[in-house]
């Protein structure tokens, strides 16, 4: 028996067209699959173990020289509160500084060593910790709100001799303590 054979004509330029956007389409649907089933199965990132309450950080950058230039550099690429909410010591921001640089950043050599200098003095984890001023020691104090150690001295006297501070407004009402001081410092304070 003969079997009659099938002749296939050759392609005209609308089949053609027809298997090849076919063919785009499985490729698409293929590949959308598999990059949904690739992020199903990527593990999803682990939160950072939640910080002591006595090592919160405030958000904003804090005034000081060197703060419109991290402000006009960094902020090209991301918010400049993450630098806050990541203090680093001084190493840590050289670091840092050499690594965004060799990612794009521009500055001149000038202006990456005042921003050095800046983060260095104003964005440590020591400069950006939380002060309860309830609990805090007149060393803590003088560290981390750049009180001098009269001032310093004189808000635990005045603690221990009236009671835990409800707010801003009653350490202001230390003597000999500068209000600007406490006024500069005023949204790392705690009570």
């Amino acid at each position: 028996m003969n079997r009659p054979t099938k002749v296939i004509a050759p392609a005209g330029p609308a089949r053609l067209m027809k298997m090849v956007l076919w063919g785009v389409i499985a490729c698409v649907a293929s590949t959308s699959y598999g990059v949904k089933a690739f992020a199903q199965q990527s593990p999803q990132p682990t939160q950072p173990p939640p910080k002591e309450q006595n090592q919160q950080h405030s958000t904003e950058l804090p005034p000081g020289a060197g703060r419109d230039t991290v402000m006009r550099v960094c902020s090209k690429c991301h918010s400049p509160n993450i630098l806050v909410a990541n203090p680093r010591d001084r190493q840590g921001w050289e670091d840092t500084i050499t690594k965004m640089a060799g990612l794009g950043a521009m500055a001149t050599d000038d202006e990456f060593t005042e921003i050095l200098e800046y983060l260095a003095k104003n964005v440590t984890p020591q400069a950006t910790a939380k002060v309860n001023m309830n609990k805090a020691t007149a060393a803590e104090m003088e560290s981390s709100l750049e009180l001098s150690v009269k001032e310093a001295e004189a808000v635990v006297s005045y603690r221990t001799k009236n009671g835990d501070f409800k707010s801003l407004e009653d350490v202001k009402k230390v003597p000999d303590v500068d209000a600007k001081k406490l006024d500069a410092k005023k949204d790392r304070l705690t009570f």
